[in-house]
């Protein structure tokens, strides 16, 4: 039982905020290009002097939070209107996940404190596993409510993985502006 929408409503909303894939597919690959770029000229050239974390560390997390964590939410806020028959999350309320999602891609290379930007990842991911939660339980549909507790695994994941990079910013090696590309405990040589 799908719900009707009103087709006025509908085309008031921007193409690319109604359904769940399209902002998430579209930055997600866009994204993923500007990030391999930019790992390939730090391979290359060492520490950017705009990236305030490890360039190795800041690769591992934007492969899995940025890019993998994009297609991710982008598919399930798309699918959870199959699984249950409501209308997923659209116009400026997806605009707004999405938002969440793209503000810690742009602060890692800002001087923003790093629990401010762990902080947004877990809300984008909080939002995320709310929209889906929030559908499955109106439609009973136990089995699909396995992605909320993934969601909440990962928020659990990016909170605690920045605070070693306090101790890593702190060291001589940081300061001293050498490449970060692995060995010590916080991914500084």
């Amino acid at each position: 039982m799908l719900n009707i929408t009103d087709k006025k409503v509908e085309e008031k909303i921007p193409a690319v905020l109604r359904l769940g894939f399209r902002p998430f597919f579209l930055l997600g690959s866009v994204y993923a290009v500007i990030a391999i770029a930019a790992w390939v000229w730090m391979f290359q050239h060492g520490q950017p002097s705009q990236l305030r974390v490890p360039a190795l560390w800041w690769h591992v997390h934007e492969m899995l939070f940025g890019f993998a964590m994009a297609i991710v939410v982008g598919f399930v806020l798309t699918a959870v209107q199959n699984w249950t028959g409501i209308n997923g999350t659209k116009s400026y309320w997806l605009g707004a996940i999405v938002l969440l999602w793209l503000l810690p891609r742009i602060l890692l290379w800002t001087p923003t404190p790093l629990w401010l930007v762990s902080s947004i990842e877990g809300l984008f991911l909080l939002a995320a596993a709310f929209e889906v939660g929030r559908r499955v339980l109106q439609a009973k549909g136990w089995r699909n409510l396995f992605f909320v507790p993934l969601f909440l695994l990962a928020i659990m994941a990016t909170l605690p993985a920045m605070r070693p990079l306090k101790a890593c910013r702190l060291s001589r090696q940081w300061r001293s502006g050498k490449p970060c590309f692995g060995g010590s405990r916080c991914y500084c040589q």
